[in-house]
């Protein structure tokens, strides 16, 4: 993890609404898909609020959200073999995309399936204990 985040700082995570056990994610919902290349999309709360980054998921890129939560940095780095960094989004065709608070924390260190779902399932629970963020309206 870079020298440029103390543990206490947070980072924001989009649940998908089937991602969610009743009112906690699932482990599914802080795992990288293949597409993602191994890196899990967050935002960084010093950029951006909670609803903010729900409004800039769901309103500006189209994805589906039933609310935001947090991990902070000392639980990625505490989970072990995960880096956090920032990794800003410029879309020079449609600004409204662009995201200077996009951050990934990066899964690519980890070689096997059940690793990666260990890690996945240690950071749904420390989001759960600290809850929702921003939940959205049905």
């Amino acid at each position: 993890m870079s020298g440029e985040w103390i543990d206490t700082h947070l980072v924001f995570r989009q649940v998908h609404p089937n991602h969610v056990d009743g009112a906690m994610p699932n482990s599914v919902a802080f795992s990288p898909t293949p597409k993602d290349d191994d890196k899990l999309s967050v935002d960084d709360s010093a950029q951006v609020t909670a609803e903010g980054s729900w409004k800039h998921f769901t309103e500006k890129l189209g994805f589906k959200s039933v609310g935001t939560w947090a991990v902070s940095a000392g639980e990625i780095h505490g989970a072990g073999d995960l880096d956090l960094r920032k990794d800003p989004v410029v879309d020079a065709q449609d600004a409204t995309k662009s995201n200077p608070a996009h951050c990934v924390i990066d899964f690519s260190r980890l070689t096997s399936k059940g690793q990666r779902k260990k890690k996945a399932q240690t950071l749904a629970i420390k989001a759960s204990e600290r809850g929702c963020q921003f939940l959205a309206a049905k």
